[in-house]
């Protein structure tokens, strides 16, 4: 009785996200920008490929040079943007980074209706052109708002067990939106979906998004005091250049930034192929699609807090490999799957491969910029993130422009009723294998990550004595 007491104990500390620093509700308030931005990022980056492709007619090919553009132009602009926001000073009218998120917003939420609007009788030149600016539009104001937020969250929450918390509930409450946004495209892009019908959803969805920003951006604090431990260095365009040198070559920015192009990016990618797999592989309803989503989601959902506590108590790179079990058992079971109750099965899986990976590696990022600040003495957030940006966001639409080639070149036909064969095995492989593939490869990287447990715990100790002050 004793022993499940403690059980029970220990089951609802996890729930309760107890630690010192931030309180639960202050926690709460910092996470819900992040998950805000993500709604936008599952509707461009994963609804509207397939919405593209079967309703309104572009061509595979014409998708991924949409995505060869998107990426070109992350690499120019997201350290330029960087080392703006960390040139940018706190102005007491305004504020600074949560200024920049509001500013951002409307420009973001215009693009994505747009994009919406495109007419299957255009010309696929003209919708490949139309498709490509919109995107160029949000994604720079999307880049600016996860500078900011990014930057706003580091000093918010300079410790790493904090910062785990904030993404448990930034994973909470993401899922919960998610589950609004993924289960529309489900129910109206699986089997027979009809654009009038489409439309005006989405368009209720992107109204959705914008209450949302709108109540997730209301009180936060932005005032002088915020700043005031913070040593920025102002750079000359000049300095720009020979600082991201030394930082890029680093070994923790190189070990992070390419596990995060092989592995992170690519399990992001899940969703639009679940879509054209419940779709075209298996052929099921958009009823049974969305069951089996929102109740895979549900599933992982509960051990979001069992997630963060394995984090906590054995560091980043052995919970990192600890994930490698449930990602064979999931991407090779989505493969051979043949029937609902496999793929059931095999999505649980993937989905709490999706959710624990992201979790053990959210620290990964502000350690490292931790780090530099506790050698350099100067704190270069709006740099290191425009350098991660380049890299990796740059990178992130990788997988996407894979899988769209992938099933283009084994004949997938997104107007077609029945698709062939080969390219059903295509959406498998590019599935299910694919991914897989790149989450093992992922894995050396991994291997040369300098920051063990105890490591981490030195540079979180530092964090928060240099925001908060007391015994070192």
């Amino acid at each position: 009785m004793i022993f499940l007491r403690k059980v029970v104990s220990s089951i609802r500390g996890l729930f309760r996200f107890t630690s010192s620093g931030l309180t639960l509700g202050e926690k709460w308030r910092l996470a819900l920008p992040g998950p805000v931005l993500s709604v936008g990022g599952v509707l461009i980056h994963n609804v509207f490929i397939k919405y593209y492709t079967d309703m309104i007619g572009l061509s595979p090919k014409y998708v991924g040079w949409v995505y060869i553009i998107y990426n070109i132009w992350n690499a120019i602009n997201d350290p330029m943007i960087g080392v703006w926001i960390d040139k940018m000073r706190h102005r007491p009218t305004r504020g600074k980074y949560v200024y920049i998120m509001r500013v951002t917003v409307p420009f973001m939420i215009i693009a994505s209706f747009l994009m919406m609007l495109s007419s299957p009788s255009w010309a696929q030149w003209q919708i490949f052109l139309l498709y490509s600016v919109e995107l160029f539009i949000y994604d720079t104001a999307a880049t600016a708002y996860s500078v900011a937020y990014q930057s706003y969250t580091l000093i918010a929450a300079p410790t790493k067990e904090e910062r785990i918390d904030v993404n448990v509930i930034q994973n909470y409450v993401s899922q919960a939106m998610s589950f609004l946004i993924t289960m529309i495209p489900t129910l109206l892009l699986v089997g027979d979906g009809k654009r009038e019908v489409i439309i005006p959803v989405f368009t209720a969805v992107i109204l959705l998004e914008s209450i949302f920003f709108t109540l997730a951006l209301r009180g936060l604090r932005d005032d002088a005091k915020m700043y005031e431990t913070l040593n920025i260095q102002h750079m000359e365009t000049k300095d720009v250049w020979s600082e991201s040198w030394q930082i890029v070559k680093s070994r923790p920015f190189l070990t992070y930034v390419l596990y995060s192009i092989f592995t992170i990016g690519p399990i992001g990618f899940y969703f639009t192929p679940y879509l054209y797999y419940m779709d075209d592989v298996l052929n099921t309803g958009g009823l049974t699609a969305t069951i089996v989503d929102v109740s895979t989601h549900v599933i992982a959902l509960m051990f979001l807090p069992v997630m963060g506590y394995i984090v906590k108590k054995y560091g980043t790179k052995i919970s990192i490999y600890w994930g490698t079990i449930s990602a064979v058992l999931g991407y090779g079971g989505i493969f051979f799957a043949t029937n609902i109750w496999t793929v059931f099965l095999s999505y649980i899986m993937i989905v709490f491969t999706v959710n624990y990976i992201r979790t053990a590696a959210s620290p990964m990022g502000a350690l490292i910029i931790d780090e530099n600040e506790r050698t350099t003495g100067v704190r270069k957030t709006g740099l290191f993130n425009g350098l991660f940006s380049l890299f990796i966001v740059a990178f992130s639409s990788l997988q996407t422009v894979v899988f769209i080639n992938v099933i283009g070149a084994f004949g997938y036909d997104g107007r077609a009723t029945t698709q062939s064969e080969s390219a059903v095995f295509g959406i498998r492989l590019a599935t299910g294998l694919i991914p897989l593939i790149a989450i093992l490869i992922g894995l050396i990287p991994m291997a040369f990550y300098p920051f063990d447990k105890k490591k981490e715990e030195e540079i979180s100790a530092f964090s928060n004595y240099a925001r908060r002050g007391g015994p070192k």
